[in-house]
């Protein structure tokens, strides 16, 4: 054996060894990130009139109101849904969404059918999480 050889038989399982606790820490790492995706709207929105959709390559959420009650449908089960609404002063009114069994189907009493009969147009943030990811929206909503 050549002195080459005996210096890469040595050295392999300190490579080894060192090479499987830079792969734990860098899974670990990764584990611990928060993944954000950002929701599109699909055309034009007005939640007076008919709904919102909300789309992303693996998550599609319908948004629409009906007497200041608003819902939000999805189409895999969410965690968690923070609906928020930005009027023309720039005051946001947060709104924490509560869900049906199956966690697809969320609602809440809020105020956007009377904001937005009020302002022609309306800010509104959905924020949802799936999964330790977070899906996030920012759109306006205009009663025309």
């Amino acid at each position: 054996m050549n002195r080459h050889t005996k210096i890469a038989i040595f050295i392999a399982p300190f490579l080894v060894v060192g090479g499987y606790i830079a792969a734990d820490y860098y899974a670990q790492e990764q584990a611990q990130k928060r993944n954000l995706f950002q929701l599109t709207l699909d055309g034009r929105c007005n939640l007076l009139k008919n709904p919102c959709r909300l789309k992303n390559d693996q998550l599609t959420l319908t948004l629409f109101n009906e007497n200041n009650h608003t819902i939000i449908e999805s189409n895999h089960p969410l965690e968690e849904v923070l609906l928020s609404s930005v009027d023309k002063n720039n005051q946001e009114t947060r709104y924490q969404l509560t869900a049906d069994n199956n966690k697809q189907l969320w609602q809440s009493n809020t105020r956007i059918s009377s904001l937005l009969k009020q302002s022609p147009k309306l800010k509104i943030r959905i924020i949802s999480m799936v999964n330790k990811g977070y899906y996030f929206s920012e759109f306006y909503s205009s009663e025309y």
